[in-house]
Protein backbone atom coordinates (compact mmCIF):
# COMPACT_ATOMS: atom_id res chain seq x y z
CA UNK A 1 0.00 0.00 0.00
CA UNK A 2 1.44 3.34 -1.01
CA UNK A 3 1.82 6.32 1.29
CA UNK A 4 -0.94 8.25 -0.50
CA UNK A 5 -3.35 5.30 -0.13
CA UNK A 6 -2.55 5.08 3.60
CA UNK A 7 -3.07 8.81 3.95
CA UNK A 8 -6.42 8.69 2.15
CA UNK A 9 -7.59 5.71 4.25
CA UNK A 10 -6.52 7.50 7.43
CA UNK A 11 -8.46 10.66 6.46
CA UNK A 12 -11.56 8.62 5.62
CA UNK A 13 -11.40 6.75 8.93
CA UNK A 14 -11.03 10.03 10.85
CA UNK A 15 -14.07 11.49 9.07
CA UNK A 16 -16.24 8.41 9.66
CA UNK A 17 -15.25 7.76 13.29
CA UNK A 18 -17.45 10.44 14.91
CA UNK A 19 -20.46 9.10 13.03
CA UNK A 20 -20.24 5.56 14.37
CA UNK A 21 -18.39 5.42 17.67
CA UNK A 22 -19.88 5.34 21.10
CA UNK A 23 -23.25 6.04 22.65
CA UNK A 24 -25.03 9.34 22.03
CA UNK A 25 -27.25 9.77 25.11
CA UNK A 26 -26.01 10.59 28.61
CA UNK A 27 -27.53 7.34 29.93
CA UNK A 28 -25.78 5.34 27.23
CA UNK A 29 -22.47 7.07 27.95
CA UNK A 30 -22.83 6.39 31.69
CA UNK A 31 -23.64 2.71 31.09
CA UNK A 32 -20.83 2.19 28.59
CA UNK A 33 -18.30 3.74 30.98
CA UNK A 34 -18.80 0.67 33.19
CA UNK A 35 -18.41 -1.93 30.42
CA UNK A 36 -14.81 -2.86 31.22
CA UNK A 37 -15.48 -3.57 34.90
CA UNK A 38 -15.55 -7.32 35.44
CA UNK A 39 -13.98 -7.84 38.86
CA UNK A 40 -12.99 -4.35 40.04
CA UNK A 41 -9.48 -5.29 41.15
CA UNK A 42 -7.85 -2.40 39.30
CA UNK A 43 -10.65 0.11 39.62
CA UNK A 44 -9.85 3.78 40.05
CA UNK A 45 -12.92 4.39 42.22
CA UNK A 46 -12.62 2.53 45.49
CA UNK A 47 -16.36 1.72 45.73
CA UNK A 48 -17.61 0.06 42.55
CA UNK A 49 -21.18 0.63 41.41
CA UNK A 50 -21.65 -0.91 37.99
CA UNK A 51 -24.10 -3.34 36.41
CA UNK A 52 -21.54 -6.11 37.03
CA UNK A 53 -20.46 -5.28 40.58
CA UNK A 54 -22.27 -3.28 43.24
CA UNK A 55 -20.48 -2.39 46.46
CA UNK A 56 -21.88 -0.45 49.38
CA UNK A 57 -20.62 3.10 49.95
CA UNK A 58 -22.12 2.84 53.45
CA UNK A 59 -20.00 -0.23 54.26
CA UNK A 60 -16.88 1.55 53.01
CA UNK A 61 -17.72 4.66 55.08
CA UNK A 62 -18.22 2.43 58.16
CA UNK A 63 -14.81 0.85 57.58
CA UNK A 64 -13.15 4.26 57.45
CA UNK A 65 -15.01 5.47 60.53
CA UNK A 66 -14.03 2.32 62.43
CA UNK A 67 -10.35 2.71 61.48
CA UNK A 68 -10.34 6.39 62.47
CA UNK A 69 -11.89 5.46 65.85
CA UNK A 70 -9.36 2.65 66.36
CA UNK A 71 -6.17 4.31 65.11
CA UNK A 72 -6.93 7.93 66.08
CA UNK A 73 -4.79 9.67 63.45
CA UNK A 74 -3.38 13.11 64.18
CA UNK A 75 -2.68 15.36 61.23
CA UNK A 76 -3.14 15.15 57.50
CA UNK A 77 -0.39 12.60 56.85
CA UNK A 78 -1.65 10.12 59.46
CA UNK A 79 -5.19 10.56 58.10
CA UNK A 80 -3.83 9.78 54.62
CA UNK A 81 -2.23 6.59 55.96
CA UNK A 82 -5.49 5.51 57.63
CA UNK A 83 -7.34 6.04 54.33
CA UNK A 84 -4.66 4.00 52.56
CA UNK A 85 -5.10 1.22 55.12
CA UNK A 86 -8.89 1.33 54.55
CA UNK A 87 -8.38 1.10 50.79
CA UNK A 88 -6.08 -1.92 51.20
CA UNK A 89 -8.61 -3.68 53.41
CA UNK A 90 -11.48 -2.85 51.03
CA UNK A 91 -9.58 -4.09 47.98
CA UNK A 92 -8.44 -7.20 49.86
CA UNK A 93 -12.09 -8.00 50.59
CA UNK A 94 -12.83 -7.54 46.89
CA UNK A 95 -10.01 -9.94 46.03
CA UNK A 96 -11.43 -12.53 48.42
CA UNK A 97 -14.85 -12.12 46.76
CA UNK A 98 -13.25 -12.54 43.32
CA UNK A 99 -11.44 -15.65 44.54
CA UNK A 100 -14.70 -17.07 45.90
CA UNK A 101 -16.42 -16.40 42.57
CA UNK A 102 -13.54 -18.10 40.72
CA UNK A 103 -13.75 -21.18 42.96
CA UNK A 104 -17.55 -21.29 42.54
CA UNK A 105 -17.12 -21.12 38.76
CA UNK A 106 -14.57 -23.95 38.84
CA UNK A 107 -16.72 -26.12 41.08
CA UNK A 108 -19.82 -25.50 38.97
CA UNK A 109 -17.91 -26.43 35.82
CA UNK A 110 -16.29 -29.44 37.50
CA UNK A 111 -19.61 -30.81 38.72
CA UNK A 112 -20.57 -31.34 35.11
CA UNK A 113 -17.97 -34.12 35.26
CA UNK A 114 -18.61 -36.61 38.07
CA UNK A 115 -15.89 -37.21 40.65
CA UNK A 116 -14.08 -40.53 40.31
CA UNK A 117 -15.25 -43.37 42.54
CA UNK A 118 -12.83 -43.81 45.43
CA UNK A 119 -11.81 -47.29 46.42
CA UNK A 120 -11.67 -48.42 50.05
CA UNK A 121 -7.95 -49.11 49.76
CA UNK A 122 -6.13 -45.87 50.63
CA UNK A 123 -2.81 -47.25 49.37
CA UNK A 124 -4.25 -48.18 45.99
CA UNK A 125 -2.20 -46.73 43.09
CA UNK A 126 -5.50 -46.13 41.31
CA UNK A 127 -6.58 -43.66 44.02
CA UNK A 128 -7.51 -40.47 42.11
CA UNK A 129 -6.30 -37.11 43.39
CA UNK A 130 -9.11 -35.25 41.62
CA UNK A 131 -11.52 -34.34 44.42
CA UNK A 132 -13.87 -31.47 45.08
CA UNK A 133 -11.25 -30.05 47.44
CA UNK A 134 -8.55 -30.05 44.76
CA UNK A 135 -11.02 -28.44 42.36
CA UNK A 136 -11.67 -25.65 44.89
CA UNK A 137 -8.20 -24.09 44.47
CA UNK A 138 -8.16 -21.28 41.90
CA UNK A 139 -5.98 -22.29 38.96
CA UNK A 140 -4.76 -20.75 35.76
CA UNK A 141 -4.25 -17.09 35.05
CA UNK A 142 -7.10 -15.92 37.31
CA UNK A 143 -5.73 -17.84 40.29
CA UNK A 144 -2.20 -16.51 39.79
CA UNK A 145 -3.44 -12.95 39.25
CA UNK A 146 -5.54 -13.08 42.42
CA UNK A 147 -2.63 -14.45 44.43
CA UNK A 148 -0.26 -11.72 43.18
CA UNK A 149 -2.86 -9.07 43.91
CA UNK A 150 -3.40 -10.35 47.46
CA UNK A 151 0.38 -10.43 48.08
CA UNK A 152 0.73 -6.86 46.85
CA UNK A 153 -2.09 -5.70 49.08
CA UNK A 154 -0.60 -7.54 52.07
CA UNK A 155 2.75 -5.83 51.53
CA UNK A 156 1.17 -2.42 51.04
CA UNK A 157 -1.02 -2.81 54.12
CA UNK A 158 1.92 -3.98 56.25
CA UNK A 159 4.22 -1.14 55.14
CA UNK A 160 1.52 1.50 55.60
CA UNK A 161 0.62 0.21 59.06
CA UNK A 162 4.29 0.06 60.06
CA UNK A 163 4.80 3.68 58.97
CA UNK A 164 1.66 4.75 60.81
CA UNK A 165 2.84 3.04 64.01
CA UNK A 166 6.30 4.59 63.63
CA UNK A 167 4.73 8.05 63.39
CA UNK A 168 2.58 7.35 66.45
CA UNK A 169 5.67 6.33 68.44
CA UNK A 170 7.50 9.44 67.32
CA UNK A 171 4.48 11.51 68.31
CA UNK A 172 4.50 9.99 71.81
CA UNK A 173 8.19 10.73 72.27
CA UNK A 174 7.62 14.31 71.02
CA UNK A 175 10.21 14.02 68.28
CA UNK A 176 9.12 14.38 64.70
CA UNK A 177 10.72 12.04 62.18
CA UNK A 178 13.01 13.40 59.52
CA UNK A 179 10.90 12.48 56.49
CA UNK A 180 13.11 14.43 54.08
CA UNK A 181 16.79 14.14 54.74
CA UNK A 182 19.14 16.89 53.62
CA UNK A 183 22.36 15.98 51.89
Amino acid sequence: MSTSEKSARWRTNRQNAPKSTGPKTETGKKNSSQNAITHGLHATDIVINSPHLKESQTDYDRLIESLFDELKPVGVFQEHLVLKIANCIWRYRRAINAETATVNDQLTASYLEPLPVLSDDIDSPDQPSDTALSRSIPVGYRGRALLRYEWRLDRELYRTYQLFNHLKLMEKSNSLPDLISEK
